[in-house]
Order: structure tokens, then sequence, then C-alpha cells
């Protein structure tokens, strides 16, 4: 299971992966994992003991940052989300309007199921950053969202490095879009129509990668109760990121959905 979360008090909103490893009937078996450093830090995962010692001890991120400072107070885009009278679609866009903002960021990246003989999951993936996401365009019906990492970093001696900047992730958002550009594995993607009905009311997520090429679409429908708005999207497929396919070969394809939940 892979997880997304992005906090950041005034605006504070989650994406929940629920990845599903596809082995490669074409690649060949993956080898054991390289042990971990000696003198690593070991970190709580939740998880089955499927090896010992540090076989089970988590890969990513080793780098230490600058503390993070918290906003707890509401923001004034979860503030718009809340006024009366909003029209269905227009509380819809301000929930997408909502992820604007700057969040400290973790990853999670767990392998729970195999599906061929002498399976042994890979080690856990951990990561952090700051993350900045901004709005690209803002219409109607259609909502794009650019995310940018900017991080400052500690080095050995104990002095801050920083900011670096790096472009990350996009994300379109169209109501009641009825062509969506699915993933059908090997680097393959392909357009889908869906009938009017079906995404009546709903809208669309659309994902792509730092250099702006598709990564998935799915589409769902905003549900508003309270003080609280979700997202839950249709399952999609999706290629491997690039922490995964540049280290393994073993599996081409992640079965996905989304959960997005905006709060105060």
């Amino acid at each position: 299971m892979r997880s997304h979360r992005r906090s950041g008090g005034a605006r504070r909103w989650s994406l929940l992966v629920a990845a599903l490893a596809l082995a490669s009937s074409c690649a060949p078996r993956r080898g054991p994992s390289a042990p971990t450093p000696a003198g690593a830090t070991r970190q709580f995962t939740f998880a089955w003991p499927f090896r010992e010692g540090d076989g089970v001890a988590p890969r990513g991120g080793t780098t230490q940052g600058s503390p993070v400072e918290l906003d707890l107070a509401p923001s004034a885009a979860w503030r718009r989300l809340q006024e009366p009278g909003l029209t269905a679609v227009e509380r819809d866009r301000q929930a997408i309007l909502a992820m604007a903002g700057t969040y400290r960021a973790s990853f999670d990246f767990l392998e729970v199921v195999g599906f061929r003989p002498g399976f042994v999951p890979d080690r856990p993936y951990q990561s952090w950053g700051t993350e900045y996401v901004y709005v690209r365009r803002n219409e109607p019906r259609f909502v794009s969202l650019q995310h940018l990492l900017v991080m400052f970093v500690r080095t050995a001696d104990g002095a801050m490095q920083g900011p670096f900047v790096t472009k990350h992730w996009r994300q379109d958002w169209r109501y009641e879009d009825s062509e969506l550009l699915t993933y059908r594995g090997h680097n393959t993607w392909a357009k889908e129509r869906l009938p009017p009905e079906e995404v009546q009311g709903a809208w669309t997520q659309a994902v792509f990668q730092v250099d702006d090429s598709p990564r998935y679409e799915a589409y769902g429908r905003w549900e508003h109760l309270g003080n609280v708005s979700t997202w839950r999207s249709s399952t999609t497929w999706r290629p491997l990121p690039r922490r995964e396919f540049s280290v393994r070969s073993d599996y081409h394809v992640l079965i996905g959905t989304n959960q997005l939940t905006i709060t105060p």
C-alpha cells in the first residue's frame, strides 16, 4: 500500500493510493535488496515481518531539513469552501482550489501481497519533502494545480543549504469530462470514452509527471459532509515511478485508487 500525506495546518489534504504491483511475465525475477548501511537509523513501519533484522528497514530519503512551523488557523480557501449558497459544482471547485498552499509532505510505499511462488517483498520506501502547490489555471469547469518541491537540507556540519526548487507533478481537474487518457501498460496510453450519464456531476483528475508526460487519469465525485470534503476516484492503472523502474524490473503496472480529503 502506498500513501501520500500532505499536511499544512490550515490547508490539509491526504491522498491515499492502494497500489497493487503486477508481475511482468517477461521480466527477470528480482534478487534480494541490498542490506541497510551500517549505522542507519531504524524507523517504525507498519508491516508484517517477512524478513529478519535490517532486511525490513525502510529505504528512501536520508537527508534532514529545516524545522517546519505549521499554520493551524483555517485558510481563506477553506473558509470559502464553507460559504452557504454555493452551487454543487462551485463547492467542488472550491475544494480543489483549497489544495493550493505549502505542505510538509511524507511518502510511504509498502508491499503486502505477491502473486508468484517465493515472493519476498522489497523493503518499504519512505521519504519526505516540503512542497508548494500553485494554481496554474482557474476556470469554471477546469482547474490546474502545479506542485513544486522546495527543499532546505541540513549538511553534515549542521549548515542549512537551499532552497532547492524542483518541478514536481501536476494535476488537472475537469468537470463532467467523458474522455480519459488511460494507461495500458508498457508505456502505452489510450483514450477511453465514458457515457455522459456516468460522469454526470463527476470531476476527472489527470496526473502528469515532472516532464509533463501523462501518468494516469481517473474520475470521481466530491462529497461535502459538515466541514470535510472528500473525493474518491475510479480504479486506474499507472506506470511505475522513477524510484521503482530505475531499480526494478519484476513488475510494470500499479493499480490504484485515490482519496483526497480537505479538512480545516
